[in-house]
């Protein structure tokens, strides 16, 4: 029974192994035209930004793309007017094409936030990642 025990957590250690799917995107930001480089993070449910840990719900990840979306509805620390809207994350797996859209109305934001960046993806393999 112990070597059960032991060889069920072994099992499971190495299933917690694998890396999560990875996509490096290069993209123009919409408020200042620089170049911006993020990296996502799949981990259903969610798509996460490496940098920032904010997180986008994961609408469908198949074969040929990624989709994902953030909403707020509530008036943000220093504000005193709500911010309402959503951002969604598009990534083409089979061309690499990358769109970031933003639908916000909320207090002080400029216009260019409403602007979509578009860029391109690469997707980091892990040794341990299945293709």
């Amino acid at each position: 029974m112990k070597s059960l025990i032991v060889a069920t957590g072994v099992i499971a250690c190495a299933t917690s192994a694998h890396a999560a799917e990875t996509w490096t995107c290069t993209h123009s930001s919409a408020l200042d035209n620089r170049l911006t480089i993020t990296r996502f993070e799949v981990s259903p449910p969610d798509l996460i930004d490496a940098k920032s840990h904010q997180t986008y719900r994961i609408e469908e990840n198949n074969d040929y793309g990624i989709v994902a979306t953030s909403l707020i509805s509530k008036i943000e620390e220093g504000h005193k007017e709500p911010t309402v809207g959503a951002v969604s994350i598009v990534i083409n797996k089979i061309t690499g094409a990358f769109l970031w859209v933003s639908a916000i109305a909320g207090a002080g934001q400029p216009d260019a936030v409403n602007q979509p960046a578009h860029g391109w993806c690469l997707r980091i393999q892990s040794p341990n990642t299945p293709l």
